[in-house]
């Protein structure tokens, strides 16, 4: 796609690298913001119309491990020997770590903040699954999740359920 017209009259454009991979955008105000590659294709830094940029690091078994901004500040990114992400550290210092089952499937969230006055809130997420992997409960302090499915695997419904904490 090199170009979409909106019902408004705007216009985005695209380029691409011999690969077919995106190395401009031009939005419909007309500012574009472009994106470097490695010879692998992966993203290497990104520029946006206002001049603002981001680097992008991968590790030697080509994992993103941090985006880091025209500030040096980064947002980290931590994997395990199965190569799935277990830790994720935002440039607020927010850091999420991810926990799985046997089967790969992601069992728990834990989420540690910092606040105004430097405590440290947490937020933890436990996730329920069936034999096959299905999500069909997801919980924390606010509130629990089921969630339903059908004999072909279509999600039917959600029912959320506040805890006490949850409805204060």
């Amino acid at each position: 796609m090199l170009r979409i017209l909106h019902p408004d009259g705007t216009a985005e454009s695209f380029t691409y690298n011999s690969l077919g991979q995106v190395l401009t955008h031009t939005d419909g105000k007309g500012q574009t913001t472009s994106l470097q590659r490695t010879s692998r294709g992966l993203p290497s830094s990104r520029q946006g119309a206002k001049g603002q940029w981001i680097r992008y690091e991968y590790d030697k078994a080509l994992r993103l491990t941090a985006l880091v901004n025209e500030n040096s500040v980064s947002y980290r990114f931590t994997y395990d020997a199965s190569d799935r992400l277990i830790e994720e550290v935002r440039v607020d210092n927010l850091t999420q770590c991810f926990s799985y089952n046997e089967g790969g499937h992601l069992v728990r969230l834990d989420e540690i903040g910092y606040g105004d006055n430097g405590e440290r809130p947490e937020r933890d997420t436990l996730f329920e699954r069936d034999a096959i992997g299905r999500l069909i409960a997801k919980i924390n302090r606010d509130a629990r999740q089921d969630f339903e499915y059908d004999d072909a695997d279509r999600m039917l419904c959600i029912q959320r359920q506040p805890t006490r904490a949850g409805i204060q």
